[in-house]
Order: structure tokens, then sequence, then C-alpha cells
């Protein structure tokens, strides 16, 4: 039972376009898994800095209505939290660069310690044996 060449090559034609196929899908997977992790880890970072944002606005509402009553004028105690708060502006406007940076950094450090993550626990499917609690503790710091 020997096949045509011909019909030789039109099997291995539909296998290669089977595993053009599943590699363009994998991309994909891979692509929107990616952009989740993104998503996630930004929700995240804005609920965080909401949070802190109402933190810091009662916390220099405190203040204005104590140094208000210090001054024996309200004004007065809203007034210089205002240029704290105009100081504040100023330095963080000269660091964007600094603080553009260690946001990208944060981003990218997140999304890579999932992965390192997710690519641990596929050598755990695989068979693979797991590093122990010492090592892998290690292996943190030493990125860190």
């Amino acid at each position: 039972m020997r096949q045509e060449p011909e019909e030789i090559l039109n099997q291995f034609k539909e296998r290669l376009l089977s595993y053009i196929r599943v590699k363009v899908e994998l991309f994909k997977l891979d692509a929107y898994e990616r952009i989740a992790k993104i998503i996630a880890i930004l929700s995240h970072s804005l609920i965080l800095m909401l949070l802190s944002l109402f933190l810091i606005l009662f916390l220099f509402f405190t203040l204005a209505f104590f140094l208000g009553e210090l001054f024996n004028r309200t004004y007065i105690g809203f007034f210089i939290v205002a240029c704290i708060y105009l100081l504040l502006f100023i330095i963080a406007y000269r660091m964007k660069k600094r603080i553009q940076t260690g946001i990208m950094n944060m981003i990218i450090g997140a999304i890579q310690e999932k992965e390192e993550e997710d690519n641990d626990e596929t050598h755990d499917l695989s068979g693979n044996e797991q590093p122990t609690a010492t090592n892998d503790t290690t292996a943190t710091t030493d990125r860190r």
C-alpha cells in the first residue's frame, strides 16, 4: 500500500495548515492573556491610587482645619495646605521621567513575575521537579 506522492503532499499541506492555524490561535490566546494581565495590574494600581488619594485628601483637610484653628483663621490653614500641594505638584512635575520609568518598571516586573509563576506551574505539570521553598526564596531575593 504505497501512497502516491500527490497524496503525501496533500497530507503534508493539511498538517502544515493545521499547525499554522493552531500557532495563530495560540498567539492570539497569549496576546489576550497578556492584555488581561496588563488590565488587571492597571486596575489594581488605579484602585490603590484612588484610595491613597482619598487618604491624603482627608489628611490634608485635617491638617488645614488644625492649622486654621492654630492661627485662628480657617483660610490660613487651607492656604498653607494649598501651598504644600503646589510644592508637591512642582516636585512631581520635575520628577516626571523618574515617575514614568518607575511605573513602567513596576508593570513590567509584575508581568514578568506572573510569567515566571506560569512557567513554574507548566514545569510542575510536565513532571519536572519543583524547586524547594529555600531555593525559591533565594531566587526571589536575588532578583530584587
